[in-house]
């Protein structure tokens, strides 16, 4: 009894260890149940069956793409210089390590890792062949300093690269690409095309250029702005930037006043009676050209960036259809009477007598600006010679004054016995109008 148990003990053990046996001799070389790698189920798998796998894997999935400074780009595949995958699977448990017996039955995913081999003969061939059909004879360009752009002054010209690509260095860079995993390499920025010699001191030079340029002028007309720059002025000035062409300054001044002068037009005027007349004379914006083109003449020199008005000889209140304002002295050659209005408002009114008819003198009509205004002025003239307390004149020698020579006013006086075109008013009216009047105010005279 005790021997045939010993007899079947010594099968079952012989039956265990063959099967064991069997087992491991069919796992050599094998993973085991429930290994992963990268997501992929490798049981039972053998390790070189694993590793032409990957290696397969890796070759279609590898591609490269060169971009040319043109905008072309290349696709380099894998097959074409024979890429391989080297796995690395030591951190897979082996049949003959200890922690089979920890692994088996469980899943576990492991990381791929490994290296990557090509054709070094082949990777060659492309990068020569590459350079050959890519090249062109373009030549490299060093940096350089550009003439003046309008609206930009001197700019900095980019250096660029010729069109020529070393082979050899292009092999380079496809090597490192595969080394680091990229997928795209931009081969104006890799270096491989033939180089621009470097050139110093742009920025310092550039700076320079831009800091000589003349300044800019805006002009404010009323909020209208007129800029000159150095698009225009830049060409006004001779080669070292040193002296101004003058002629040309003054036929830029004289092309602005033409542009923005008022004075001389016609205007629209509504008379203190509700006459709608249309006027000329010098009131009005008039650009002064001789203080004009000093004044820009030394603001160019200077390279200075300013905002101002346009010297002027004379202005209006305002810019526009409308432009003297509600404040103003009205005068009615032919009603003969004058009237100031403040702020649209009739303030004063009064008799006067206006230019002889008969002698052609008359009072020219018009809209003028107040010239200045003073006391105790003695007017002179060919046959006359007059001394008045009030002077206010507007039309080169013509102006508002006293008159105590005479008694009367208004009517028609002034047909035969009246001024030399000036505006005689009564003592008081001539005291009550200097307190009111200012440097520039409009004097309207019509008929």
């Amino acid at each position: 009894m005790k021997k045939q148990i010993f007899i079947s003990l010594a099968v079952s053990a012989l039956t265990i260890i063959s099967l064991i046996l069997l087992f491991l001799t069919f796992m050599e070389g094998r993973f085991f149940p429930g290994t992963m790698v990268n997501r992929v189920d490798l049981s039972l798998m053998k390790r070189e069956e694993a590793v032409a796998y990957f290696s397969n894997w890796k070759q279609e999935e590898f591609t490269l793409s060169l971009l040319d400074k043109e905008g072309n780009t290349e696709i380099l595949t894998g097959k074409e210089i024979k890429l391989s995958y080297d796995p690395d699977f030591s951190e897979v448990p082996k049949v003959d390590s200890f922690l089979m017996l920890f692994s088996l039955g469980k899943k576990k995913d492991y990381p791929l890792k490994g290296s990557l081999a090509y054709d070094e003969e082949l990777l060659r061939s492309y990068a020569e062949n590459y350079a050959s059909s890519h090249s062109t004879e373009e030549s490299p360009r060093a940096g350089f300093l550009s003439g003046y752009v309008p609206g930009a002054g001197y700019l900095i010209g980019e250096e660029r690269d010729g069109g020529k690509i070393s082979a050899k260095a292009l092999e380079a860079v496809i090597k490192d690409a595969i080394t680091d995993g990229k997928s795209v390499i931009r081969l104006e920025d890799a270096g491989v095309y033939e180089e621009a010699e470097k050139t110093e001191g742009l920025e310092i030079l550039k700076e320079e250029k831009n800091k000589s340029l003349p300044g800019t002028v805006r002009y404010n007309f009323s909020g209208e702005v007129v800029e000159l720059n150095s698009d225009t002025t830049l060409a006004w000035f001779n080669a070292d930037g040193t002296e101004l062409n003058h002629a040309q300054v003054k036929e830029y001044v004289k092309n602005l006043k033409s542009y923005t002068d008022t004075s001389g037009k016609e205007r629209s005027f509504q008379t203190e009676d509700g006459r709608v007349l249309s006027l000329g004379g010098k009131y009005g914006f008039s650009i002064s050209e001789k203080k004009e083109i000093k004044q820009l003449s030394e603001n160019l020199l200077t390279k200075e960036n300013i905002v101002r008005d346009a010297e002027y000889e004379t202005v209006a209140a305002s810019r526009g259809a409308d432009d003297i304002g509600n404040t103003y002295v009205e005068v009615d050659i032919g009603r003969q009477k004058i009237f100031y209005f403040e702020n649209g408002i009739q303030q004063l009114s009064s008799d006067c007598v206006t230019g002889n008819i008969a002698r052609r003198h008359g009072t020219p009509d018009g809209i003028y600006p107040l010239t200045y205004k003073t006391r105790n002025a003695t007017l002179k003239g060919p046959d006359y010679e007059a001394k008045v307390n009030y002077w206010m004149p507007f039309n080169r020698g013509i102006g508002f004054h006293d008159a105590l020579w005479r008694n009367r006013f208004g009517g028609n006086i002034y047909r035969n016995a009246g001024s030399h075109g000036c505006i005689n008013l009564p003592f008081n009216s001539a005291q009550n109008l200097f307190q009111k009047v200012y440097q520039g105010i409009p004097v309207v005279c019509h008929y």
